[in-house]
């Protein structure tokens, strides 16, 4: 405590240079201040410019001099008695924010997980509405095979990056967010490494220190490294089944009746017991244009595609066999040479003889009346053997042929007609291709069928058209009998079961089509358009992959917004002045700190844990210095003025206040001039 002492104003100056307190103006007692900065250069340091308060109460009071700074404030009411008598309040500088972090980013990330999830499902919709889409070169091995399968590997690798990017961004930052909290215990601040775990196991340790949001970024990174192998099943190349556009060709024929030279000498009806023999023997397929019974009108080819499918409205001739069993009576003779054979059905009446020349014998003939013509009349397919015992059997068949309007299917692989659809009977005053028909329809024909097997010839006959009905007549009851051979019921079974009329049935309707397609069409061409089906690559989105994929980016936009909004929120008062990790950067942060000091002394990390062990850390958002605590400042720097912002708030994107206030007779701050001269005098401040 100083003595007060009476000097007048003109007194000379104090050798320290502080001028003496005027007559009246004479404290009891002056306190004694002194100020040492602290050891720890943080800003609660006092800086060397700031004027020291006056020796005396009175000291400077009545001094005009602008240069001279006055410390006395007298308080006259109650409420200044009690209100401090300074509060400093300073503007925190605005800190640096991860690029992963800001919120342009975080809103574009979220928005584009969104938007790539609903464009998924959208080309998935529209994949299986287009039947896939269209490919281009070779989808197998080629360049164009990367072409569709990479690009999608490459945006799941891109949505990897980004997220890692945003994980290892909060697992740096998360040492700060405790420390900016205060009272941080080491091991979750200064000793705290999330981004030196594994992925897979780093999670356990952030939810061992409740570190939730660290928790969730890196279970996020788990998720997306299903991306890829999604992404990468994600596009297939199959043959698909599809409809191209449609073509215009024309017919070969159409319906008329064909009576060239190759009708009036019968070899088109040999050469068609011909085919039919051998495809019973041979098991040959159907010709072009003719399916099951059904002779369509054969028209061109388009030369698009090789391997597919065509699909037309047309005319076809169904032919029908009738074919039914008759029964036989047979007479033996009495001579012991062959027998008699009869059958008398509602329109056929027929006899036959057979002698023992051989085992095995058949034919077949027309029966009718007189007013028939003989090659529209019934056919009569007879077979007999003697072995086990005396056996005939006999099966009429009375051809008769219909016209159709049909939906025909043609097969481009095989060549051959694959499906007939029966639309609608065949009109000749309004349906297609009828412009010919009027002889089929009409007169000569009358909608009558050939039988194939006799005909009316001239007088005299051409020998050689005999000869070429003969071997008609010959070769299809032998390729009924092969038939019956060859079946697994044996000829013997076949006449026991009485097999023969479905086996004259099936020879007999291959020949009735094939003659049909020969005499009942006349070339003719007429613009038919058609439906073009065919295999081709194209390229489909699987639906699993898709609906995995889509599932794993909602929940990772889901996730996203909601880790970036309570980060947000939890780092609102941290304000990091530069970016943390260089070793300039942690020299700057701790170097001048007692922390640094305690540090500097340590060579292994054995002993920073020791060193460390039981203490608790903040860091002053201002200078961003790390404080330990008891250092000076530590509780100053605990709280910003304004209260914490709700999350609500942070989401509304308001900021939070960057003014820190010291609060009175914090370290550091200047002392307080005495309320009063008496106070001054007794040491209260």
């Amino acid at each position: 405590m100083a003595t007060p002492q009476d000097n007048s104003a003109n007194s000379p100056q104090s050798p320290n240079g502080t001028q003496p307190l005027p007559k009246g103006a004479m404290a009891s007692a002056i306190p004694s201040l002194k100020f040492s900065p602290p050891p720890s250069a943080t800003r609660f340091s006092r800086p060397e410019n700031i004027p020291s308060p006056p020796a005396t109460p009175s000291q400077h009071l009545l001094d005009s001099e602008l240069s001279h700074v006055q410390f006395a404030s007298y308080p006259v009411t109650p409420e200044e008695k009690t209100r401090p008598l300074m509060e400093e309040e300073e503007e925190m500088p605005r800190g640096w924010v991860p690029t992963p972090l800001r919120g342009w980013y975080a809103i574009a990330l979220v928005v584009f997980l969104l938007l790539l999830g609903v464009a998924l499902e959208i080309a998935l919709h529209y994949t299986k509405k287009n039947n896939g889409w269209k490919t281009h070169g070779n989808t197998t091995n080629g360049v164009m095979h990367y072409v569709y399968t990479l690009p999608p590997v490459i945006v799941a690798a891109v949505i990897v990056a980004l997220w890692t990017w945003t994980d290892i961004e909060i697992k740096k930052m998360q040492p700060y967010v405790d420390l900016v909290r205060g009272d941080a215990p080491p091991e979750k601040s200064l000793l705290l490494d999330y981004t030196r775990t594994n992925n897979f196991v780093v999670w356990t340790a952030a939810a061992r220190n409740r570190h939730w949001l660290v928790t969730g970024a890196s279970i996020m990174v788990l998720l997306t490294l299903t991306f890829q192998p999604l992404t990468s099943a994600l596009l297939s190349v199959r043959n698909t089944w599809i409809t191209l556009p449609d073509a215009t060709v024309h017919t070969i024929s159409t319906v008329s009746l064909n009576q060239d030279t190759a009708f009036n000498d019968l070899t088109i009806f040999l050469t068609a017991a011909g085919y039919a023999s051998a495809s019973t023997g041979y098991n040959l397929q159907a010709p072009p244009f003719v399916w099951e019974t059904y002779t369509v009108t054969p028209f061109e080819i388009p030369d698009v595609i090789k391997n597919g499918t065509l699909v037309t409205n047309t005319t076809a001739v169904k032919s029908d066999t009738n074919c039914v069993s008759a029964h036989v009576t047979m007479t033996n003779r009495t001579d012991g040479s062959g027998w008699n054979n009869t059958l008398s059905e509602p329109g056929c009446t027929l006899a036959w003889s057979v002698d023992r020349s051989t085992s095995n014998l058949f034919g077949t003939s027309t029966c009718g009346d007189d007013a028939t013509p003989p090659q529209f009349q019934p056919v009569v397919f007879w077979f007999f053997t003697y072995q086990p015992a005396a056996q005939a059997s006999a099966t009429i068949c009375k051809p008769a042929i219909s016209l159709w309007d049909a939906t025909v299917t043609y097969d481009l692989g095989s060549g051959n007609v694959t499906n007939v659809h029966e639309l609608r009977p065949f009109d000749a005053s309004r349906s297609p291709f009828s412009s010919l028909s009027a002889n089929v329809t009409g007169a000569p024909l009358n909608g009558r069928a050939y039988n194939g097997i006799n005909f009316t010839l001239a007088n005299p006959p051409d020998k050689f058209i005999v000869a070429r009905m003969n071997a008609t007549q010959l070769t299809m009851p032998a390729a009924v009998f092969q038939a019956a051979v060859q079946s697994p019921q044996g000829l013997a079974g076949s006449f026991s079961a009485d097999l023969f009329v479905n086996w004259s049935n099936g020879v007999y309707a291959t020949y009735l089509t094939l003659i049909a397609k020969a005499v009942y069409f006349l070339p003719n061409q007429e613009p038919l358009r058609m439906q073009v089906k065919t295999f081709e690559p194209r390229l489909w989105m699987s639906d699993v992959a898709v609906h995995l994929l889509t599932t794993f980016l909602f929940i990772l936009a889901f996730c996203a917004a909601v880790i970036h909004i309570f980060h947000r929120y939890e780092r609102q008062e941290l304000n990091l002045l530069h970016q943390p990790g260089t070793i300039a950067s942690a020299v700057s942060i701790g170097a001048t700190t007692e922390m640094g000091q305690l540090l500097a002394q340590q060579r292994d990390a054995a002993g920073i844990h020791q060193a460390l062990q039981d203490k608790k850390f903040r860091i002053d958002p201002y200078n961003m210095k790390i404080l330990m605590e008891g250092e000076e400042g530590y509780e100053a720097v605990g709280s910003p003025v304004d209260r914490r912002k709700s999350v609500f708030e942070v989401m509304q994107g308001k900021r939070a206040s960057r003014r820190f206030s010291r609060a009175p007779l914090s370290p550091g701050l200047l002392p307080r001039s005495p309320r009063t001269p008496q106070s001054g005098a007794s040491g209260q401040v």
